[in-house]
């Protein structure tokens, strides 16, 4: 029997102006099983999830263009939403993370995030350790 992977996959976006965390959350997704787009800006990235909304979001705060928080808030999530957006950031700022939060991001991760903690965050359920 054959899989049609189109229909099972998921498709994530990874947006940050950083090539080695792009990289980085690219492999930990795709490992699991993620179709994975990538942007290094936050503009880039919202025309791409208005062009084709994803399962998944995991978006740098600070980036040129648009940062992370913007770009939340520009995507408009409804109740009705199943994009799971998880906001990066290098520093714990606990206002950027209500701000966030209250926006309609599933998490707020301090870089560097385990790999673990980013598919716990993108998927909803503790992660199987490997």
């Amino acid at each position: 029997m054959t899989m049609d992977h189109n229909a099972v996959q998921k498709r994530a976006l990874v947006v940050d102006d950083d090539s080695t965390m792009v990289e980085y959350v690219s492999a930990v997704l795709r490992r699991a099983g993620y179709q994975v787009e990538t942007a290094d800006n936050g503009l880039t990235a919202l025309e791409m999830y208005r062009a084709s909304p994803f399962d998944a979001v995991v978006c740098d705060i600070r980036m040129p263009k648009l940062p992370g928080t913007s770009f939340l808030k520009n995507l408009h999530l409804t109740s009705q939403s199943t994009c799971r957006v998880v906001l990066l950031s290098a520093m714990d700022d606990q206002t950027i993370r209500r701000e966030a939060m209250e926006a309609g991001a599933v998490a707020y991760l301090v870089k560097p995030a385990s790999s673990r903690a980013i598919l716990e965050a993108v998927s909803g359920v503790s992660a199987v350790q490997s």
